[in-house]
């Protein structure tokens, strides 16, 4: 099996990885989909196939005409929740609009991996879960603004916060001015919230631990850190969501 390049269409950025049997070969984010930045990947030798999801209908259509431009005979794979949902071994009934193709692919990829119950979190524009029950079934989870959407919207909204930097981190629970509070407050209510959520899933709603907790995302890396107290086991993986991309495409083209 050659190489299969893994595109992964977010809100505001496009993340790539090449891959190979789960291991990623080379990845990176490309700045728009023309013929252009995708031949730039596709020169890469051995490349088998592409896989992509998307959160943005528009720009679904445009990679397709992108990688139809480049070479029509390349294999194409779309991954949505209609066909994950299909795959999975409980049926799902969704109402109203279902999970992003994002979250989708995380929950098909923690299907994969045979440890129930399970949950990804993933950290983007918007801090996503996905939660599977003690027999693998999707049950939902939760979506709220991310720390870099919300630190955006109280710097634009503010006037006397406004053109702050967003901070890589955070230096305590509070703070004794009002980028410090801003900074911190984010990033503990978050977090807080979280380790709250994952406990109250653990004890009201599937009565047992999570065998798996996933952080994936470009934030992740911190949540991971600031939550790893609570759950040891929790694992941090940034090409998660690619990964499960590689899966999908890999399942699809054997049936």
């Amino acid at each position: 099996m050659g190489r299969v390049l893994a595109v992964d269409i977010g809100n505001t950025r496009v993340s790539y990885a090449i891959l190979r049997d789960g291991k990623v070969i080379r990845k990176g984010h490309l700045e728009d989909l023309s013929a252009e930045s995708l031949g730039s990947v596709l020169k890469e030798k051995n490349i088998d196939g592409c896989v992509f999801a998307s959160v943005v209908p528009k720009r679904s259509k445009e990679i397709k005409a992108s990688l139809k431009k480049l070479d029509p005979r390349l294999r194409v794979v779309q991954l949505t929740w209609e066909k994950v949902s299909l795959k999975l071994p409980n049926k799902i009934t969704v109402k109203g609009m279902t999970p992003g193709a994002d979250r989708a692919a995380n929950a098909y990829l923690l299907y994969s991996k045979g440890e129930f119950p399970a949950i990804s979190v993933d950290a983007g524009t918007a801090l996503t879960t996905e939660i599977l029950d003690r027999s693998g079934s999707f049950i939902g989870g939760v979506i709220v603004p991310g720390a870099r959407l919300q630190w955006q919207s109280l710097s634009e909204k503010t006037a006397q916060l406004k053109g702050l930097e967003y901070p890589e981190s955070t230096d305590g629970l509070f703070g004794n001015n009002s980028e410090r509070a801003m900074k911190n407050g984010i990033g503990s209510v978050l977090v807080l919230g979280l380790i709250e959520l994952i406990r109250k899933t653990e004890k009201e709603v599937l009565k047992r631990k999570f065998k798996r907790i996933v952080f994936t995302g470009g934030g992740a890396e911190l949540y991971h850190k600031a939550v790893n107290q609570s759950f040891r086991k929790a694992e941090y993986d940034p090409d998660f969501t690619l990964k499960a991309l590689e899966r999908f495409y890999l399942d699809e083209t054997k049936s």
